[in-house]
């Protein structure tokens, strides 16, 4: 069976539409993995070691599938993932610091200490080493697992300048066992708290790449895994996006879903709270991760929460404002009038010049800035990479990249660019992109790299060898991605670069 890796995240978690799930037990997981697992005190060899992520424990079985011929149907598969993430998963503390993995944030930047970080974080993200809890055993054997699957990692970059392998076994094995030993205190806390059904109705605030903002509501049904999802999104314009699909939970806390919003098919990767009434976590395209936005939600009826407003910011004058949250009834704002409804609460605005209109109830509190000028423009990255690719069947996509315009006011110092700048809110604004230095222009980047589309998003070039540049060079480049707004203009960093040919679920 060969699988392409840029699928597993989002299709293999989630059980088929019509396919009967699997029951999620220790019985199939004997059944299933006993073959080459002996029987111990506390379960199986080997992976009765480990925690991992739903994630993790996927990339396991599918490597046992790959490496190893392990035979097993898509239903079971998911079944033991749900196994083993529920009783040999992470706590809500312990994935919280790498969650960006997770959810696959292309902005996300890493820094980790030596040796750590030219050690493990030089071939995968540091992130994917530290999401997964080991004996100490465990932890050496891993050693030898990547010498044994990676023979050449003695002798790649930052491999052969040192004793890989003993270091790998004398210094990093025993960094991780005190780092993320199997057995911790918030593990044994998480197994123990109580745990609210995930079912019901979700107000959710988020992005629609080349949409725009977005608010709706998503009603969860179901008893177990795989739980039916349906509802819509809104944008600010009043335009309806329904939404439909399945989610799994994992852990008691790790929302997985694959959801069709409006034609497009979206994967959310979400963490609940643990009281269970709240969301967050990234939405992106499944067919392109690196067009996603952060998405909040909250549990309909658990008290008075804001999560914010759609649109972010309005020009002054007459707008229609959403108050996007639940428990909002009197809502008491500074400026204009307030009506709750099923998203919140609708906000109807006629506000004058600069100014801050705040509204509140219940202990929940927001606000939403109106403007008529801005004193500075902000670049949402300030730093990112896009990917070119394409033009064949087998190769990669093209990876694109999402900017956002956000307007600035100058706070009390006067000058703009300083910490205590006020952030007015996403603003429409033009795309350029310009070379980044002198080397750039001479190799023509801005020609031949990609386009900057009006809706934010660079759409990189296609792959491969390109006769029109010198040495027929691929189409890489370095740019400056500009926007320009109300008077003001900023720029960000966007590096162009080549396909990515491998693409695990934990990158």
């Amino acid at each position: 069976m060969q699988l392409r890796p840029r699928g597993l995240t989002a299709a293999l978690l989630i059980s088929a539409a019509g396919a009967v799930p699997a029951l999620a037990s220790e019985e199939l997981l004997k059944n299933t993995c006993s073959t080459c697992h002996t029987a111990e005190e506390n379960g199986l060899s080997r992976i009765s070691g480990q925690r991992k992520t739903p994630e993790g424990w996927m990339m396991t079985l599918v490597r046992m599938q790959q490496a190893h011929g392990l035979e097993i149907s898509a239903e079971d598969r998911r079944a033991i993932v749900q196994h083993l993430a529920d009783t040999q998963g992470l706590a809500p503390s312990e994935a919280a610091p790498f969650r960006y993995a997770l959810e696959k944030d292309p902005n996300a930047q890493e820094s980790f200490d030596e040796p750590f970080a030219s050690m493990c974080a030089r071939c995968h993200t540091g992130a994917r080493g530290l999401l997964q809890n080991r004996t100490a055993e465990e932890w050496a054997l891993h050693m030898d697992f990547h010498v044994g699957h990676f023979p050449t990692i003695e002798y790649q970059a930052l491999g052969r300048d040192r004793e890989w392998y003993k270091i790998a076994r004398t210094e990093i094995a025993g960094y991780l066992a005190e780092q993320n030993p199997l057995e911790t205190a918030a593990w044994t806390d998480w197994q123990a708290a109580e745990k609210q059904p995930v079912a019901g109705d979700w107000v959710v605030m988020t992005d629609l790449p080349g949409i725009g903002e977005a608010y709706g509501k998503l009603t969860v049904t179901g008893d177990a895994s795989p739980y039916q999802v349906s509802g819509e999104f809104m944008t600010a314009d009043g335009t309806a996006h329904p939404a439909s699909g399945q989610m799994n939970l994992y852990t008691g806390y790790e929302w997985r879903a694959n959801l069709d919003i409006g034609g497009t098919a979206y994967r959310q990767v979400l963490a609940l709270s643990e009281d269970g009434n709240s969301l967050q976590g990234r939405q992106f395209d499944r067919s392109n991760d690196a067009l996603g936005a952060p998405l909040s939600g909250v549990r309909e009826g658990a008290g008075s929460v804001i999560l914010g407003t759609v649109p972010s910011a309005v020009p002054a004058g007459e707008a229609q404002v959403q108050v996007v949250g639940t428990g909002l009834d009197g809502l008491d704002s500074s400026s204009g009038e307030a009506a709750a409804n099923t998203y919140g609460a609708a906000l109807s605005l006629a506000a004058e010049g600069n100014g801050v209109v705040t509204f509140s109830t219940g202990g929940a509190e927001g606000q939403i800035a109106h403007y008529t000028s801005l004193d500075s423009l902000k670049v949402e990255p300030e730093f990112t990479i896009a990917r070119v690719g394409g033009g064949s069947e087998e190769g990669p996509a093209a990876v694109p990249a999402y900017f956002n315009a956000v307007g600035m006011w100058n706070g009390p110092d006067g000058e703009a660019g300083t910490e205590d700048d006020v952030r007015v809110g996403r603003v429409e604004a033009q795309w350029t992109v310009a070379n980044a230095h002198e080397h750039a222009a001479h190799m023509k980047d801005t020609e031949f790299a990609g386009e900057m589309q009006a809706s934010g998003i660079f759409a990189p070039a296609v792959a491969g060898p390109n006769p029109d540049r010198p040495f027929s060079a691929n189409n890489a480049g370095e740019l400056r991605v500009q926007a320009e707004a109300m008077g003001q203009q900023a720029e960000a960093m966007l590096i162009v670069t080549v396909q990515r040919f491998i693409d695990p679920p934990i990158r």
